[in-house]
């Protein structure tokens, strides 16, 4: 397998880009992808409208925005007042979520940043994010250190950098299903902007893909807003991605949107 490295400008061409490549992988599969958007927030609505429909083709599938509400519940959000009534609210919504949606029975990725299981508790790497960040500003006059927030090497809540972690050892032992997403780290650059590096364990690009890239998107814009910088780009890194079923359907969508759908 090859290793593949896509760009997008924003969601949309992100994926067909990453759709496109794949599929002339052999068995439209690849080890250590990687995926840029320039604009993680922003969409084609004619290929956003071609993903849903495409997504309602299939069995059991979920359409876009609730794929992507299992990362960031970007409406919830938009109607509280801050991060800390986003968190509140979200918390007891939880067990209604978890037993409505059969495929969130073990959670949400949302519900685990924002409840990660340390040694004290329930914690919230999200909003921990979001304080350090402006600590930081307020300390330093505006001056931002990218390089504090590059990787996770510590246990959240003990004074790492920020990156926000997913996989739990020793409870998610399940190798296939939730949690593939394994942490999230945010980077700060000289232009007071603020990006995300997701890393998955594995990622099936129709299921989920255009959703996770969507909802990582809108948590990013989160934190951005939270600290009053812009949103950055989104670099997503799947340890194995795969273009998976309807593959007629996807190559179909891919020519349609001038993309080629050949084999090599």
């Amino acid at each position: 397998m090859s290793l593949v490295s896509v760009e997008g400008s924003n969601v949309s061409t992100a994926w067909l880009a990453a759709a496109q490549r794949l599929n002339r992988e052999p068995k439209r599969k690849a080890i250590n992808t990687v995926t840029r958007i320039a604009d993680p927030v922003g969409e084609d609505p004619a290929v956003r409208q071609a993903m849903d429909e495409l997504l309602d083709s299939g069995k059991n599938l979920q359409c876009v925005d609730t794929v992507a509400n299992t990362i960031f519940p970007e409406a919830i959000a938009r109607s509280s007042r801050d991060h800390e009534e986003l968190v509140e609210r979200y918390v007891r919504m939880y067990p209604m979520l978890r037993k409505k949606f059969t495929k969130n029975d073990r959670g949400t990725y949302f519900g685990r940043l924002i409840q990660y299981p340390s040694a004290k508790g329930p914690f919230d790497q999200v909003g921990a994010v979001i304080k350090r960040i402006n600590v930081q500003r307020r300390s330093a006059g505006g001056t931002l250190q990218a390089a504090r927030y590059e990787a996770l090497v510590e246990a959240p809540g003990d004074g790492g950098p920020d990156a926000l972690a997913v996989y739990v050892p020793g409870t998610d032992n399940s190798p296939m299903g939730f949690p593939c997403l394994s942490y999230c780290a945010f980077q700060l650059d000289t232009e007071q902007r603020v990006h995300l590096l997701a890393t998955y364990r594995s990622q099936f690009l129709v299921e989920r893909g255009y959703g996770n890239y969507l909802g990582l998107g809108r948590l990013l814009a989160h934190v951005a807003r939270q600290t009053g910088l812009e949103v950055g780009h989104l670099t997503v890194v799947a340890g194995l991605a795969h273009l998976e079923s309807p593959i007629t359907r996807v190559r179909l969508m891919l020519e349609r949107f001038g993309y080629d759908a050949s084999l090599p």
